[in-house]
């Protein structure tokens, strides 16, 4: 949406940086600054979170898109930033990864690396199962949503 306004008006692609990121490592190999900052992205589950979550019928099968966090995708894909879903599906690539991009084609969403592990350059996790914790501490940021654990 805006990286491509801003494409046509201006005849080059919008460079998007993570103000909270800015300075610190952010990669395996400690690096700073520009270069650095490239590699980032946003990791968004499948399941419960892009996706709506139902009873599991094999890996062919997977819900309907979360309107909401469809958007926000979408609005971080035009605005530049690096995306990868983010699914324990993924420990099976050979069954896991075609139906999902099937899924993202047939939801009008680009080829997103599909992986089933985080690493240092992985900014923000978007995820249904998912509790902040403060640093150093193990205690939560907040109230756990209800239910908490799933039964």
């Amino acid at each position: 949406m805006f990286g491509s306004l801003f494409q046509k008006l201006f005849g080059t692609q919008l460079e998007v940086s993570v103000p909270h990121t800015k300075g610190l490592p952010v990669t395996d190999e400690n690096k700073f600054g520009e270069e650095a900052e490239k590699a980032q992205w946003i990791g968004v589950d499948l399941d419960g979170t892009l996706a709506e979550a139902e009873p599991w019928r094999g890996f062919d099968h997977i819900g309907k898109p979360v309107p909401m966090m469809m958007k926000r995708l979408k609005i971080w894909l035009d605005m530049g930033y690096r995306v990868k879903i983010v699914t324990a599906r993924a420990q099976n690539p050979e069954l896991a990864i075609p139906p999902i991009r099937d899924w993202l084609r047939k939801n009008g969403l680009p080829e997103l690396e599909i992986t089933n592990a985080k690493d240092m350059d992985m900014i923000e996790l978007w995820d249904d199962r998912c509790v902040q914790v403060i640093p150093n501490t193990g205690r939560p940021i907040g109230p756990n949503p209800e239910p908490y654990r799933r039964t």
